[in-house]
């Protein structure tokens, strides 16, 4: 785990925030609060990549999904990728971007937010890559032209059907 106490008081102010303002349909659908993973759950769960459907926009307005790993590191999700990949391109002329991991009926997340690249050159990339060689054994350096799209959520949901099966520690 990575996170601080501040990033997890940082993505429990989030998540509360996001079913605050989360509409009667969406709340209902995803027993909010009451089937809400807590920051911490939430952390816990993704202290290994998760595979998320990641969604990005065209030039035309069009939605494009694709299956990628994510990273949650402090507080803020990382996707691992190509400086010449679409989603790259995407992101650089238009940064709204979604994504959900989902696993049936029982757990789901949902973001919305908008993202922004990390280049080699910066600061964050060299924790993030240390963490993704930690978790899977290899880095986006290995790729070549290797970089992150760092995803701030506006808004995100959580839904477990049965919480206690998502530990906190």
């Amino acid at each position: 785990m990575h996170e601080t106490e501040e990033d997890l008081e940082h993505l429990q102010t989030l998540m509360e925030k996001s079913i605050e303002q989360a509409g009667a349909f969406v709340r209902e659908s995803l027993q909010m609060p009451e089937h809400s993973l807590s920051a911490r759950q939430l952390v816990h769960l993704w202290r290994e990549p998760q595979t998320v459907a990641f969604a990005t926009v065209t030039k035309k307005g069009e939605p494009r999904v694709s299956p990628i790993g994510a990273l949650l590191i402090h507080g803020y999700f990382y996707i691992p990728t190509l400086e010449s990949a679409t989603r790259t391109r995407h992101v650089v002329n238009r940064p709204g971007v979604s994504f959900t991991l989902y696993q049936g009926n029982e757990l789901a997340v949902i973001a919305h937010g908008n993202a922004t690249i990390i280049w080699p050159d910066q600061a964050t990339f060299a924790e993030v890559e240390t963490c993704m060689r930690e978790c899977s054994g290899q880095g986006v350096s290995d790729w070549g032209e290797g970089v992150f799209l760092r995803m701030d959520p506006a808004i995100l949901y959580t839904y477990a059907r049965e919480l206690e099966a998502y530990p906190e520690e």
